[in-house]
């Protein structure tokens, strides 16, 4: 009979990544529906076509989130499912009913999901298979007419004003610490957490820099994954006002403050990496610091970030090192050498003053 079937919510979505928002939501809709178990269905893909994490990554800051929820479960029957193609829901739903019989699904969706649900897959099959509830969200009207015709029921709750896009941006407000810390750890969402820090022309900045930072890295049988992230990080201080830089590096970095002004910002930007974007590994914060002068002590990592910040293809003069750039996938050593000679040319074409540090570097590195 009905009454004896076990009854299970199904909340599907994205959880890239999941926040307060999400739990929240399932939370209370268990509550009202009196349901036996939540199950969270990572999805495959967006239907918009828009990129989305691993699904391994994404699982993982699930577990995270359920923690201590132990009605709360992971059915990732789509993140399994070898087609490359969109997977419906209504196909989903064929599979789920086809081996659980003893179930009862109810299936949760969010305001702005039901007023378009006429134009789901085999809505009306759709509907049959699964019991629709629906969350309701401030800012949205629901079409009455839609829960009628599918016999949808509506949920009132409290809402979590969060969302996954500001979470990947870096407000980590609505999601537990675990996942903050797990995300920060595996270097997930960089590029959205730094886009809101910069302007728009830095910010092409540094995402050039970083894609052909990992490009020369292949090259250079150099780890791609920190090219990648030391390319994407090695100007993050330049969202600040420079006086705010150079308290940075006056709190810090004091022995620094004889360098000249333009290297600064490569010892805020390793701060801010380390402390704001939780990066530990001292081969990426120490290629993020050396990125502005050369040292003696110089990585081929450190050398393929300071190459690549000058080499990035959308550089007003990109096209006057186009010989040198060939040279970076060849051979990042000798490019580092020919990069410091024609910053030197550069400078003295242009009649300004020439760090006495860089004929020096010059120098140590051909005798090398």
């Amino acid at each position: 009979m009905e009454s004896n079937k076990k009854r299970v919510l199904l909340y599907g979505g994205s959880y890239n990544p999941i926040h307060q928002g999400h739990i929240n939501a399932a939370l209370h809709a268990a509550n009202f529906l009196k349901v036996d178990e939540v199950w969270l269905v990572p999805r495959k893909y967006n239907y918009d076509g828009s990129l989305l994490l691993d699904g391994k990554y994404r699982v993982e800051m699930i577990k995270l989130a359920i923690n201590g929820l132990s009605n709360f479960k992971i059915c990732d029957i789509e993140l399994k499912d070898k087609n490359k193609e969109l997977i419906y829901t209504y196909n989903t739903a064929l599979k789920l009913t086809k081996k659980f019989k003893n179930i009862t699904f109810y299936f949760l969706i969010g305001a702005d999901q039901l007023n378009n649900l006429r134009h789901w897959y085999n809505a009306s099959k759709l509907t049959k298979l699964f019991n629709f509830v629906c969350y309701q969200r401030p800012g949205y009207i629901i079409d009455l007419k839609i829960c009628e015709e599918f016999n949808i029921k509506i949920i009132d709750g409290p809402v979590v004003d969060v969302s996954s896009t500001i979470v990947r941006s870096g407000s980590f407000n609505n999601v537990d610490e675990a996942i903050s810390q797990y995300i920060m750890d595996k270097q997930l969402y960089l590029k959205e957490r730094v886009m809101p820090r910069l302007m728009e022309d830095r910010f092409i900045h540094v995402l050039s820099t970083a894609r052909i930072a990992k490009k020369i890295a292949i090259a250079n049988h150099v780890n791609t994954n920190s090219a990648y992230v030391a390319g994407i990080l090695h100007d993050i201080a330049k969202g600040l006002p420079f006086d705010d830089i150079v308290n940075i590096v006056k709190q810090y970095f004091k022995n620094n403050l004889k360098h000249p002004s333009f290297t600064y910002h490569a010892y805020a930007s390793a701060y801010i990496a380390y402390h704001d974007f939780g990066i530990k590994n001292k081969k990426i914060l120490k290629a993020i610091y050396n990125h502005t002068q050369a040292t003696k002590n110089m990585s081929k990592l450190d050398k393929i970030i300071y190459c690549a910040d000058k080499l990035e293809e959308k550089r007003s003069f990109a096209s006057s090192l186009d010989d040198i750039r060939k040279v970076a996938f060849e051979d990042i050593d000798k490019c580092f050498v020919l990069l410091m000679k024609e910053q030197v040319k550069m400078l003295k074409e242009k009649n300004k003053p020439v760090d006495p540090k860089i004929n020096e570097m010059i120098e140590f590195y051909e005798r090398k």
